[in-house]
C-alpha cells in the first residue's frame, strides 16, 4: 500500500462542512425565511385590505342606490273628501322623518303590472347597526285612494341593505338629513330617534333628503370603512327646489 502523503491527510481532515460553515448557512437561510415570511404577511394584509374595502364599497353603493330609488318615488297620499266643498289636503309623503329612520309613501312598481303605492321604512337598527328596508303594500280604496297598515304590523318584506353602519360622530352628519326647497337643512331633534317636527306642514316642506352612510367591516372596527353621501330630490312632490 502506498504511503499516505501529507497532502492526502490534509484533504481527509478537511472533508465535510465545518461548524463555521454550518452557522453561516443557517444565518443565510434564516434571512431568506424571514424575507419570505414578511412577504407572505404583507401580501395577505394587502389582499385583506383590498377585499374588505371592495366589499364595503359594494355594500355602501348598493345601499345608497336602493335608498335613492325609493326616496325619488316618494309621493303624497291623497285623502278622500267626506262631503261637499274642497277636499282635504293630501297626507305628506313622509309619515315621519327622523335622524336614523324614515317612513314614507312611494309609488314604485316592484312586481307585476299592478300600479299601486307602497309604504317604505328605511332605518338603522340601534343594536346591530344594520341598515334595513321594510315595505308594506297599500290597500285599494277605489277612485285613486289608498290606505296603509300601521307601522307596528309585520312588513311584507324586510331587506338588509348594509350589515354595519358606523354611529354618528361629532363631525359626521346623521344618516338622513332633510332639506327644504332652498337646500337648507330642516332642524331636527337630538339623538337617533330625533327628527323633523312631526307635523304635516313641516313634513310637507321636505324637498330632498341627504343620505350619508359609512359602512364598516364589523361593529367597532373603522379600518377599511367606506363613506358615501348623496342628496336625493323628490320630484313627485311638486316643490320648486333650488339647485345650486
Amino acid at each position: 500500500m502506498a504511503p499516505v502523503t501529507a497532502l492526502q491527510r490534509l484533504r481527509e481532515e478537511q472533508a465535510g462542512i465545518s461548524l463555521v460553515e454550518w452557522l453561516v448557512a443557517m444565518f443565510v437561510f434564516g434571512i431568506v425565511i424571514t424575507l419570505i415570511a414578511n412577504l407572505y404577511v404583507s401580501t395577505n394584509r394587502a389582499m385583506d385590505t383590498a377585499q374588505n374595502t371592495n366589499q364595503n364599497t359594494r355594500s355602501a353603493s348598493n345601499a345608497m342606490n336602493e335608498m335613492a330609488r325609493m326616496l325619488r318615488a316618494g309621493t303624497d297620499n291623497p285623502v278622500a273628501s267626506t262631503g261637499f266643498g274642497a277636499p282635504p289636503p293630501n297626507n305628506p309623503a313622509f309619515v315621519y322623518a327622523r335622524n336614523e329612520s324614515v317612513l314614507f309613501y312611494a309609488f314604485v312598481n316592484l312586481t307585476g303590472t299592478a300600479q299601486q303605492p307602497i309604504q317604505v321604512r328605511l332605518r338603522v337598527d340601534a343594536a346591530s347597526r344594520r341598515l334595513l328596508e321594510d315595505i308594506w303594500p297599500a290597500t285599494d280604496l277605489g277612485n285613486g285612494y289608498w290606505s296603509f297598515p300601521a307601522e307596528t304590523t309585520l312588513p311584507q318584506r324586510t331587506r338588509t341593505l348594509a350589515d354595519v353602519i358606523a354611529p354618528k360622530t361629532a363631525t359626521t352628519p346623521w344618516t338622513f338629513t332633510y332639506l327644504d326647497a332652498t337646500n337648507t337643512p330642516i332642524a331636527t331633534g337630538a339623538g337617533t330617534t330625533g327628527g323633523v317636527a312631526n307635523v304635516p306642514a313641516t313634513l310637507a316642506s321636505i324637498a330632498a333628503v341627504q343620505l350619508t352612510v359609512t359602512v364598516l367591516s364589523r361593529l367597532g372596527v373603522t379600518d377599511h370603512s367606506v363613506t358615501l353621501q348623496n342628496t336625493v330630490g323628490l320630484p313627485n312632490l311638486g316643490l320648486d327646489r333650488t339647485i345650486s
